[in-house]
């Protein structure tokens, strides 16, 4: 019965967030394009020219080279070529013509827990995110071999702590570190092709771009979704850390990547190199088989993944991905976790046929080592991409439903201390275009939390980027 109290909740509360949507949509002039060009899982990136008028024609600077610059950008999910400041008097266009192409982007939050959870009150944070790429070709005459950063700063509060749950409601404001004022480059990677279908990878790597090639979720937090089960699924935390070292290969077909395979440290952190402990607690490994489909000529895939560690873990041992009480035990570690995990994406709806924009569905299930990982076993589905709104088909939408079933291991250890269930996410974004370089959106959370002293909870949030 709570589970049914808990639907009703979430398609009520979704009706009024729509109408919400609508009312802020209206008018608004538009230009975000929501379809990830194929390439690499760390590194696609969204076009985002308005479709009122037609595109310029390329400056020799921004024509894509042989090897695919595109196949290897660092997610900027919906920046346009220049933002708000404009080309820099001239300079952007000259960093681009040797190579080097520089992204910001700051975003705010306002969210808030309206009802239930573990407290109400709305928090205000701020996130800065520089993506950067430089394409050696052009700057040292390297041909193939690309390096891409990103770096992050965050600001402010954020409610993450204010609901009860296992997943954070905004996973953008969690990183580099979950509170205060913290900077830090999370991505330091660096890609060579060998031909034209085989990449290289090594640097340190960002778990958010590293492994979430998607059309519908991703974006860092700033760009689709906001909660962490739809940005990047936590059942990953014991075996693929947020931003570590490591190595691996890309295999691509027809200009998409069809296999991943990476050597990961299994403990690294945001704010440090992580080399002075690197495989300290052992190694992790990560694959990724992805196969392109098109049912009625319509784009889609299936995703296996498996990762592996051979690290020293607890169930209560320290989470990038989830939010773990503190209680004055700590069980056994044991060595050794493993995750394996099936999803899909579909497109419904496309725009026509020359074009990159549509809508469509997504789901995935996933199981875990119960007793090292928090996380047991999960399962999403939803349906997000263009706007089916008329008129309004540059602004995006996203719908989803998260189950996360807690490990029985942890529910037991806890069940003195902090009583946890599992868990139950609703969320209902729409981002509306006001202009080529600024992003308004609402977001609407319901969720039903792991702490058994929470209540269901209520969220409503704005969230505004502007491209720099």
């Amino acid at each position: 019965m709570r589970t049914i109290g808990f639907l009703r909740s979430c398609w009520a509360t979704s009706a009024i967030g729509l109408l919400g949507a609508l009312a802020t949509a209206t008018g608004l002039a538009g230009g975000q394009e929501v379809l990830v060009v194929p390439g690499p899982p760390e590194f696609a990136i969204l076009a985002d020219e308005p479709t009122t008028t037609p595109p310029p024609e390329p400056k020799p600077s921004e024509a894509r080279p042989s090897f695919g610059k595109d196949a290897t950008k660092i997610e900027v999910t919906d920046a346009p070529l220049f933002g708000v400041t404009g080309d820099w008097f001239g300079g952007r266009e000259s960093l681009l013509d040797i190579g080097i192409d520089v992204r910001p982007k700051f975003t705010q939050f306002y969210q808030g827990v309206a009802s239930g959870g573990l407290r109400q009150g709305f928090r205000y944070g701020l996130k800065f995110d520089y993506f950067a790429t430089v394409e050696a070709e052009k700057l040292v005459g390297w041909k193939g071999l690309f390096i891409n950063l990103h770096g992050e700063s965050r600001f402010g509060q954020s409610v993450n702590r204010d609901v009860g749950s296992l997943s954070g409601a905004n996973f953008a404001l969690e990183f580099p570190q979950s509170t205060g004022a913290a900077s830090a480059l999370t991505a330091l990677q660096i890609d060579q092709f060998v031909g034209s279908d085989f990449i290289i990878t090594f640097g340190k790597l960002n778990a958010q771009a590293g492994i979430n090639m998607h059309p519908f979720i991703g974006g860092n937090g700033i760009d689709r979704f906001m909660n962490e089960g739809f940005v990047f699924n936590p059942i990953f935390g014991r075996t693929y850390p947020y931003s570590t070292p490591g190595a691996g290969f890309q295999y691509l077909r027809d200009g998409e990547t069809v296999f991943v395979f990476q050597v990961l440290d299994s403990s690294g952190r945001p704010d440090t190199s992580g080399l002075r402990q690197m495989f300290r607690n052992g190694a992790s490994l990560f694959a990724q088989a992805r196969v392109p489909m098109r049912p009625y000529d319509l784009p889609g895939h299936v995703s296996l993944d498996g990762a592996y560690t051979s690290g020293k873990f607890s169930v209560l041992s320290e989470d990038d991905f989830v939010i773990l009480p503190t209680v004055p035990v700590m069980p056994e570690a044991r060595r050794n976790s493993w995750v394996t995990n099936l999803s899909f994406d579909q497109f419904l709806v496309m725009e026509d046929e020359s074009s990159s924009k549509g809508w469509g569905v997504f789901g995935n299930i996933g199981i875990a080592d119960q007793y090292t990982n928090p996380v047991y076993w999960n399962l999403y589905f939803g349906a997000g991409g263009m706007s089916p709104i008329p008129g309004r088909s540059d602004d995006a939408f996203g719908v989803g439903y998260y189950y996360l079933g807690v490990s029985d291991h942890l529910q037991e250890i806890l069940r003195p201390y902090f009583p946890v269930r599992d868990e139950q996410i609703f969320e209902f974004y729409y981002n509306a275009k006001v202009a080529k370089d600024f992003t308004l959106g609402t977001n609407i959370q319901v969720i039903d939390p792991a702490q058994l002293d929470a209540q269901p909870a209520i969220l409503f949030g704005l969230r505004a980027k502007i491209d720099f």
